[in-house]
């Protein structure tokens, strides 16, 4: 695929993403890490919904820079939810049985007229639409995080960002430059024709690394 070609589709990808995850790998470290805090910078002043993802200790010295960043080491899990509005009813008490592998909630006592649109039900947990990793060379590299992410991105975009040659090339769209001596530098030079601005708090993240 032609260098225009790949950049506009991320740039598509990203400007399409609602909610983002950003996943550095927990092997390469300081690079890594700063790179993803960098680039969560950019999409949050984008507005993005933005989450690092990182199972790994976060490197010392990165204090100052992860302030305000939402990192979380694990995705959670699914959960649905049933909520009734019973207000204007006299229900008081909620039962539940199970049978043949089906729950069922029964709320009493409510008139016969009940109107069922009042019950309502969601599922809640990990939503995003788009993964970045960055550094990550294959799923293993993101340690505990690995089973559940290799699922939820058979389902989601995946933008691989990497500069190692011994980057496997998984995902829907993949970004791998050897060229670039660090993460940090690919993020900083591609961003901008990403459509993405390089605020001062992105900076000093992608600098951070320099110095650690």
């Amino acid at each position: 695929m032609a260098d225009f070609d790949l950049e506009t589709k991320i740039k598509d990808v990203i400007a399409g993403a609602r909610k983002v995850a950003i996943v550095p790998s927990i092997i390469d470290g300081a690079d890594s890490f700063a790179a993803a805090v960098g680039l969560y910078r950019m999409l949050s002043a984008r507005g993005k919904n933005t989450t690092i993802l990182y199972s790994g200790a976060v490197p010392v010295g990165f204090e100052k820079i992860t302030e305000g960043v939402t990192i979380s080491s694990s995705m959670g899990n699914r959960s649905l939810v049933v909520s009734i509005d019973y207000s204007g009813t006299s229900a008081s008490k909620v039962n539940y049985t199970t049978e043949n592998d089906t729950l069922f909630f029964y709320l009493s006592p409510i008139e016969r007229d009940f109107d069922l649109n009042k019950v309502k039900a969601e599922i809640t947990g990990p939503d995003y639409d788009l993964y970045i990793t960055i550094g990550v060379q294959s799923p293993e590299d993101t340690g505990v995080l690995r089973e559940q992410l290799e699922t939820e991105m058979l389902k989601s975009k995946v933008l691989n960002l990497d500069n190692s040659s011994e980057n496997t090339r998984f995902g829907s769209l993949y970004f791998v430059d050897p060229s670039m001596e660090s993460l940090c530098l690919l993020v900083l030079n591609k961003a901008p024709k990403w459509d993405l601005i390089v605020n001062t708090p992105s900076l000093k993240a992608l600098a951070a690394a320099v110095s650690h």
